[in-house]
């Protein structure tokens, strides 16, 4: 039993069933923070953060995303113009294996419309 528990938290926390925790939700890519921010509509810092953390508090929003480690934004239309960023390298403050963008980089999920 002991085996399929840690089985299970390796594929958790290695974004396997990443898609099925967070909803329908797709991650977008790690983005580079702009002034003012590129999600505007709502803000937190979430202790603890991480994707599912983050999603829960912008439910109903159309994009979410973490950064920082500890910050959450939300909104239903992204400020352009949209940068990648390679910088989504912090630990989530309440999942340190996964990861919750980084200074200036926000990491981005967009909900799947149907």
């Amino acid at each position: 039993m002991k085996g399929i528990i840690f089985y299970c938290l390796i594929l958790f926390f290695s974004g396997v069933v990443s898609d099925i925790i967070l909803d329908d939700y797709k991650r977008v890519g790690c983005v580079q923070e702009i002034s003012g921010r590129i999600l505007r509509e709502k803000a937190g810092k979430l202790k603890p953060n991480s994707p599912w953390h983050c999603q829960k508090f912008c439910a109903g929003y159309r994009y979410f995303g973490v950064e920082y480690s500890h910050e959450c934004f939300c909104g239903n239309t992204i400020i352009l113009p949209v940068m990648p960023s390679s910088k989504c390298t912090m630990a989530c403050s309440g999942s340190p294996l996964l990861i919750c963008g980084g200074y200036n980089a926000i990491d981005v999920y967009q909900r799947h419309e149907k």
